[in-house]
């Protein structure tokens, strides 16, 4: 009996035991399953869907932010090398591409304003190798007798009709385009004497001038070349004219020194105090009696060379009058030898 009632107690403590290690268990497994619960919740914060990576038209952010990067690359390679390229390039390149686009900056211009104000004088029938707006005038009031338009007081002295305006005068293409037989000379500019010496066919020099060719900014191009075209009256950049200009290349004439209007009363009184040093924007500039000679003298296909060598040893040119700087010869070349010039009364 006793036996029993042990073996029963003992049953029923083993019960008890084997409930506790299951409530235990259980217990562990409740654990297990709130901390796997609360460690979902944490992921579903900090996970990111992959479509998040993609824009509204499906394309991918992270590709967007490698084509920017690249482009940035590309961007800073091509501003270095623009840098080095000024830097390291060579002397004279920069102020050769500035020469280049310059005259067409000024012909856009000058055709615009020719426009807008109806002059139609201003811009005559070219042909295409010769365009106008590369002319050379550089004509800037750099002195107070510069423009003597300008002042009623000297305008007074200059009489309207000095140069009729008629169509002889007036600013058209070519004047002599028949001029296409042989010439009897040759013209030679030596750059650093700032000298035109003209030559016969024997290679003898004929005429020697002084002359202005470009400045250290814009200097006279080198080369041979040949007169091809020629204007009685030649509008120019900056708003000025020329008498007696040869055009030997684009751009490039031999002419006058330059007028505030196709007038001979209203010179550059400054530019023609410069004559025998550079001064233009390219063109060879020459006083009145000079560039007449050419005119009248050196047809078309005339041989024209450019040189950058100084004039053989005995070089003098011929005298270029000095201006008389009163009220009435302001604005006058001393070399015109028109009627109307006051120094021909």
């Amino acid at each position: 009996m006793s036996d029993k009632i042990t073996k029963d107690a003992f049953e029923l403590l083993n019960s008890e035991f084997a409930n506790h290690d299951l409530e235990q268990e259980n217990a562990r497994n409740l654990e297990n399953l709130r901390k796997r619960q609360q460690m979902q919740q944490q992921a579903k914060v900090t996970y990111v869907p992959q479509e998040d990576f993609f824009d509204e038209d499906g394309v991918s952010s992270e590709g967007n932010g490698c084509i920017g990067t690249a482009l940035r690359i590309f961007l800073i390679l091509l501003l270095a090398g623009t840098i080095a390229w000024l830097v390291f390039m060579p002397a004279g390149s920069l102020n050769e591409l500035w020469q280049k686009i310059t005259p067409e900056i000024e012909s856009a211009v000058s055709w615009v304003t020719g426009f807008f104000t109806g002059a139609d004088e201003h811009f005559p029938s070219e042909s295409p190798s010769d365009p106008v707006g590369s002319d050379d005038g550089d004509f800037s009031p750099d002195d107070p007798e510069e423009f003597p338009d300008n002042d009623d007081s000297l305008t007074s002295q200059v009489p309207d009709n000095a140069v009729p305006d008629d169509n002889e005068n007036a600013a058209t293409d070519a004047d002599q385009p028949a001029d296409t037989g042989d010439s009897p000379y040759s013209v030679t500019v030596y750059r650093p004497s700032q000298l035109v010496i003209v030559y016969d066919a024997a290679g003898s020099p004929v005429r020697i001038f002084s002359c202005s060719s470009g400045k250290a900014a814009t200097p006279t191009r080198l080369g041979d070349y040949a007169i091809r075209a020629k204007y009685r009256w030649r509008f120019m950049v900056g708003n000025c004219y020329t008498q007696y200009a040869s055009s030997f290349s684009s751009g490039y004439l031999f002419h006058s020194i330059p007028y505030g209007k196709k007038n001979a009363g209203t010179m550059s009184n400054s530019s023609y105090d410069k004559l025998g040093n550079p001064a233009s924007s390219g063109c060879i500039r020459l006083c009145f009696r000079d560039s007449k000679w050419i005119y009248d003298n050196c047809p078309v296909g005339t041989k024209v060379r450019v040189i950058d060598e100084k004039a053989p040893a005995g070089s003098v040119p011929e005298i270029i009058p000095e201006r008389i700087k009163d009220s009435a010869h302001i604005g006058w070349d001393p070399t015109d030898d028109s009627p109307d010039s006051p120094y021909n009364k």
